[in-house]
């Protein structure tokens, strides 16, 4: 993630829409290979889900498969959830699933448009 957003310390990720790089780093996050990122299921519709962490083992269209901490492999819809990705130690990017929920091959040669309506 790092390489992909071209900073070594994340600190000129910014951090509201009025910023002139937000659609640039949006772009750039929603076209990235999650495989391996940290993942936690902050809101879910499904309560049992909410406090899941793990890291990414599979991303599919629908869904994510995680290893847990206690290297339990779960899988988890993408349209239910809202999730945080933890790029580093104090940075954690929030995210809706089903923003997501495009295969990966797609994602990364597809242009997104800027819809700020979510409802989980």
């Amino acid at each position: 993630m790092k390489e992909m957003l071209g900073n070594k310390s994340f600190t000129s990720i910014p951090k509201n829409s009025t910023d002139p790089n937000w659609e640039n780093i949006n772009q750039q996050l929603i076209k990235a290979d999650f495989h391996g990122a940290k993942i936690t299921i902050n809101k879910s519709r499904c309560p049992t889900l909410v406090g899941l962490e793990g890291i990414v083992i599979q991303d599919t269209k629908n869904s994510f498969k995680i290893c847990g901490t206690d290297n339990t492999v779960r899988t988890i819809p993408k349209d239910v959830v809202t999730i945080h990705i933890h790029l580093d130690n104090s940075v954690i990017l929030k995210s809706f699933g089903r923003q997501l929920a495009v295969k990966p091959t797609e994602r990364t040669v597809k242009k997104f448009k800027n819809t700020r309506i979510v409802q989980l």
